[in-house]
């Protein structure tokens, strides 16, 4: 089970969550629609929101800079937060002028802000950054799935039985506390619904 919940923990981290979001737009028939090239930018958002910042945390391990990938302290999040902030923030402006990915666009925009409120939250409380990712990816699909894109609500479901998995996951692992876990997602979905009805005032 510690094995099971550890994988679990790894498949459903956050850095991978802007990559399965792109791909549930692609498997939607959004980026057809609008005649975009769904392979290429699936490997872009894959690349500059997975790979590149992967890529710098394992240089920090090697250098000493974090102790541990799994980053279960609190003084190990500073700088992978931070580089997850550049490389988010890159990726944002890459698909800026892509007015049919301007969901996605926001989607990211949004992660960019809660890495900004994580960094400053983790100074005084290890809140689980699993949870935040995943309240934001429900949020976000619960946003789309009533803006009129009905074909979003298959995912939802899906997205909150995950979220629930992951939670379940963290706290067998006891890498995070009850309050952490659940105050994370809250956050997360939170942040995003309330970011979408400031957008529509």
């Amino acid at each position: 089970m510690n094995k099971l919940a550890q994988f679990i923990s790894i498949i459903t981290h956050p850095i991978l969550l802007p990559t399965w979001m792109f791909l549930i737009i692609i498997i939607s028939g959004l980026c057809e629609a609008a005649y975009i090239n769904a392979t290429l930018c699936l490997a872009i958002v894959f690349f500059s929101t997975f790979v590149l910042p992967l890529g710098f945390i394992l240089i920090l391990k090697r250098f000493g800079v974090i102790n541990s990938l799994s980053m279960e302290k609190r003084e190990d999040r500073f700088a992978p937060l931070f580089i997850m902030f550049i490389f988010l923030s890159a990726t944002t402006r890459l698909f800026n002028d892509i007015d049919a990915l301007s969901i996605f666009n926001y989607y990211l925009i949004c992660d960019i802000v809660l890495c900004a409120l994580v960094f400053w939250i983790n100074m005084y409380w290890k809140i689980s950054m699993h949870t935040i990712g995943w309240g934001a990816f429900v949020g976000m699909l619960f946003i789309m799935s009533t803006a009129s894109m009905k074909v979003y609500t298959p995912y939802l479901i899906i997205s909150i039985i995950f979220s629930g998995i992951v939670a379940s996951a963290r706290l067998y692992l006891k890498s995070h506390s009850n309050a952490q876990i659940y105050t994370g997602f809250a956050v997360g979905f939170i942040f995003v619904f309330i970011t979408y009805l400031f957008q529509l005032t």
